[in-house]
């Protein structure tokens, strides 16, 4: 009679738990969905750049560890001289310091030399399309005879046998 009694409790239990149980499942489930739309939602909203170029951002970071490593050399140098810690990490702080700095200079030089490139390739660029736009147009006559002669007898050894057989648009 005893096990008649906990079997009938423990199957009103899980009357009563097991749908609770399933209900929150779904409703996390579903809270979990919602909040991974909204997120994707938030993303799609943002710009894809910065306000500053990841150049700037990147000198920035390298100030601000430069500055951090000098603020250890500064209190290891206090520590030291109050006999708190020993001389080896002075000596080490510096060493870290000394290597950081030694990074972010080359770093910084990579990076000037990378925009002077990209200015220079941006220079030439519109110094060709200026010169595109600059560009007598053809007369007639010249137009006419050119054609014929592509038409007639294109070679490969020509820049125009690629404007005659290159349609792949």
């Amino acid at each position: 009679m005893t096990g008649l009694l906990y079997v009938a409790i423990v199957a009103l239990w899980a009357a009563v738990l097991i749908p609770m149980w399933l209900r929150r499942h779904d409703d996390d489930q579903a809270r979990r969905i919602e909040r991974h739309r909204t997120a994707m939602g938030a993303l799609a909203r943002m710009p894809e750049t910065s306000d500053r170029p990841a150049s700037a951002q990147a000198a920035r970071r390298r100030t601000i560890v430069l500055g951090v490593l000098a603020g250890l050399v500064v209190a290891a140098g206090a520590a030291w001289a109050l006999g708190y810690v020993s001389g080896w990490l002075v000596t080490a702080s510096l060493l870290l310091l000394g290597m950081f700095a030694a990074g972010a200079f080359v770093a910084h030089r990579v990076g000037l030399r990378q925009e002077s490139l990209r200015a220079l390739e941006r220079s030439s660029a519109s110094r060709e399309a200026r010169r595109q736009r600059m560009r007598p147009v053809p007369s007639a006559t010249e137009e006419t005879s050119d054609r014929s002669r592509t038409v007639a007898s294109p070679s490969p050894q020509t820049a125009r046998w690629d404007d005659v057989f290159d349609q792949t648009a």
